[in-house]
């Protein structure tokens, strides 16, 4: 048997000890695992990832846009609706007739 044979072995053994150790053990198997798939995971999910990425910022933009059209319509609105109480409420004060007599002194 070569070296190399026997480091895999070794390692094999290991990870063997690990898996049966419990949680410790599987917790750092997984973490293992997830190093050895990464490179080959990754991009896929990127494939993936980046068209939904891409259209949930779309749709974001979209409302946001969105809202600002809302919030400016409000509140021009809004502001129709002060400039209408006030022109009312100066109106109604050149109205009202003074309810107090006249000093007559």
């Amino acid at each position: 048997m070569g070296l190399i044979h026997w480091k895999q072995a070794g390692i094999q053994q290991h990870f063997t000890e690990m898996m049966e150790a419990g949680k410790g053990g599987r917790a750092i198997a997984l973490g293992i695992g997830a190093v050895v798939l990464a490179p080959i995971l990754l991009p896929a999910i990127g494939k993936v990832a980046k068209p939904i990425a891409k259209a949930t910022l779309k749709n974001g933009i979209t409302l946001y846009e969105k809202g600002k059209v809302a919030v400016a319509e409000a509140n021009e609105v809004w502001e129709d609706i002060l400039a209408e109480a006030k022109a009312e409420a100066m109106a109604q004060s050149h109205q009202i007739p003074n309810s107090e007599p006249p000093n007559k002194g």
